[in-house]
């Protein structure tokens, strides 16, 4: 464990494409619950953690949460992962929300009764 203090998100997307609607439903409801349990809190379509854990140590913990649930129920002779596509780790850090206009356009202000004005980040 080091110092500095990190915002970590878990991406996970369901496979409705090959599995049962109501099923990825269910499990999904499952995940969230035992993400939450985990320390995980759920926004914006992630899971995310603020911790002094390294990534490595928060991977380890979604992991836990997922095989938790194949513990806890029965899925059919499947487990968690089958019925997932994606999961994912990021760094919130390095994360970047493409719907905002990219750091090297700045931002612009429209003020009113003022004149629009672009402040530069470079």
């Amino acid at each position: 464990m080091n110092n500095t203090i990190r915002t970590y998100g878990i991406i996970i997307n369901m496979d409705y494409f090959h599995q049962s609607e109501n099923k990825c439903r269910e499990i999904w409801n499952d995940i969230i619950r035992s993400m939450r349990i985990a320390g995980f809190h759920f926004d914006k379509r992630m899971f995310l953690m603020t911790t002094q854990l390294d990534k490595q140590s928060v991977c380890k913990k979604a992991r836990t949460a997922l095989n938790n649930i194949d513990e806890e129920t029965e899925l059919y002779n499947k487990n968690t992962l089958d019925y997932i596509t994606d999961f994912i780790a990021i760094d919130m850090s390095e994360y970047d929300d493409l719907r905002l206009p990219p750091l090297d356009l700045g931002i612009i202000i429209n003020e009113k009764n003022r004149v629009s004005q672009t402040y530069s980040f470079n």
